[in-house]
């Protein structure tokens, strides 16, 4: 008996040591319901963020962040579901198979930048640079108005609203701003008379300075030799050879065109010389007199500038 016992006990603990599920049949049907359970459970629990439905089968929706890349195949599961790329975002779970692109704060839209990055499940938001404001009514970023002066700012400039500057009065009134408009009328028309008669007496004045008649020039005769071919640029052939011929110097004209065939340069200031020599140390006042008896003006003040230098002792005063 006793060895009988001892037999059926070793066979006893042979069979729970390698046969468990054979020795507790009832402890393994327990613990696979219990299993069930929990998965059931679990894949209850997986469709967290909502289902959709998709040939007739209700399929868990994809996280935020994330897009439907394909469908699941069986009921309250996932398909298969990717990360949105770089630049763009969902931000609700959803079954769409795109993300949305990200807004840009880049030079397209002037005057913004970036006030919170975008990311997978949020897009990008934007505010206006320093120093600017964006009305909501227009959408556009603007930039601040300033004030004359910092005391003036009566509210300062923020991301929705523009400087408010408190109004400054200039101290002048309506009688005074006419006042001064008027002045200023009165001081451009008197500028204009002025410039217009400057004007017109200097035409008339430049028009009458070839007109002969008499000019008296208070000059005392100077040495006109060293002065001989620049005073005779000035006169010029035709009206030496006028003077010469007044003076009865006919065979003197014919003798320099004779010394110098076809130069009227050399024959004026040869005849030049002779005119000076017949009339001696005077012939530089008179010269300058026959010019302006000839109505040659210009030719006769030219010639004085030349000969009579403003500081010349030998240029008097009409007094």
């Amino acid at each position: 008996m006793v060895s009988s016992r001892k037999f059926s006990e070793g066979l006893l603990l042979f069979c729970v040591f390698f046969f468990p599920n054979v020795v507790s049949p009832v402890s393994t049907e327990l613990n696979v319901r219990h299993s069930s359970q929990v998965k059931l459970r679990v894949k209850r629990q997986e469709c967290q963020d909502g289902t959709y439905e998709h040939g007739g089968i209700n399929c868990c929706k994809c996280a935020a962040g994330q897009r439907l890349e394909e469908h699941c195949t069986e009921t309250a599961s996932y398909g298969k579901c990717v990360f949105c790329e770089d630049g763009t975002y969902n931000s609700e779970p959803s079954s769409k198979d795109s993300c949305e692109i990200c807004t840009s704060c880049g030079p397209e839209n002037a005057n913004l930048e970036e006030d919170r990055p975008c990311t997978t499940i949020q897009d990008r938001t934007c505010r206006c640079k320093k120093g600017h404001y964006c009305n909501t009514a227009e959408g556009t970023c603007k930039i601040c108005h300033p004030c004359t002066r910092c005391s003036s700012i009566k509210e300062h400039c923020t991301a929705t609203t523009d400087t408010v500057c408190n109004e400054e009065s200039t101290g002048l009134s309506g009688g005074a701003v006419a006042g001064i408009v008027i002045a200023v009328l009165f001081f451009v028309a008197a500028l204009g008379v002025v410039v217009f008669r400057k004007n017109i007496l200097g035409f008339f004045k430049r028009d009458t300075s070839n007109s002969p008649g008499p000019v008296n020039d208070p000059l005392l005769p100077v040495e006109m030799e060293p002065h001989i071919v620049d005073v005779a640029e000035i006169i010029g052939w035709k009206d030496m050879r006028q003077i010469a011929l007044g003076c009865q110097m006919a065979n003197s004209i014919e003798n320099v065109k004779l010394s110098h065939p076809n130069d009227s340069e050399m024959w004026t200031q040869e005849l030049l010389n002779k005119w000076v020599e017949l009339k001696g140390r005077p012939a530089s006042v008179e010269l300058i007199a026959t010019l302006r008896k000839m109505g040659k003006n210009n030719k006769a003040d030219k010639i004085k500038e030349k000969l009579y230098p403003i500081d010349s002792p030998a240029q008097l005063s009409s007094a």
